[in-house]
């Protein structure tokens, strides 16, 4: 990883910027704030998306909650007293009852550190009854971005669960801590849906 910006310069821009007519908000995020923006080497470089980000802070109530959605189970498992983990509202989204032998979306929707990460796509491989999927993202290049974190990368995906019964989805992804996109910790999201005949 490299930095693509000084701290000095947000506040170099900041004053430049003070007193024009450009609308500031977006901007001020994106380059006026003192928070670092780092990117990959290459803007070319994708990465097995974040599906768990450890915030520096305790987070709101109503994001905690998310972290012991019961439809989803987590390798390692989620500490229920951690307020510090946000984690994708619907990080997989399939129906809880499907048909067996049709075909069934899913996405797996993972975390953008700030505005420049975006979905890069990522593979789906059947196995019996489960269907595995890893997801990847991509940092845009940009050396300035909006501070703003985003829960709704989507990756959507078609499966077929070949029998009736139980089908899983596993979907593999990484754990990062806010600031630090280098620290992460391999995890996986894993949900279970009733398949009928």
């Amino acid at each position: 990883m490299r930095l693509v910006r000084r701290p000095g310069d947000s506040l170099l821009a900041c004053t430049l910027l003070r007193g024009t007519l450009l609308p500031c908000s977006l901007l001020t995020l994106a380059a006026c704030s003192l928070a670092e923006s780092s990117a990959p080497l290459s803007d070319k470089h994708r990465v097995l998306a974040i599906l768990q980000l450890e915030a520096s802070t305790p987070l709101a109530a109503s994001l905690n909650e998310r972290a012991r959605d019961s439809t989803v189970t987590w390798v390692p498992p989620v500490d229920g007293s951690d307020t510090r983990l946000f984690v994708p509202a619907g990080v997989i989204e399939i129906a809880d009852t499907v048909r067996a032998g049709e075909p069934v979306p899913v996405v797996v929707n993972s975390i953008g550190e700030n505005g420049c990460w975006q979905a890069d796509g990522g593979t789906l491989t059947q196995r019996g009854d489960t269907a595995i999927v890893t997801a990847y993202d991509r940092h845009s290049g940009a050396a300035a971005c909006t501070q703003l974190w985003s829960d709704r990368l989507r990756h959507p995906f078609t499966t077929t669960f070949p029998r009736p019964g139980v089908g899983i989805v596993r979907a593999y992804g990484r754990r990062v801590r806010a600031g630090y996109p280098a620290v992460a910790m391999p995890i996986v999201a894993q949900r279970t849906v009733v398949v009928i005949p």
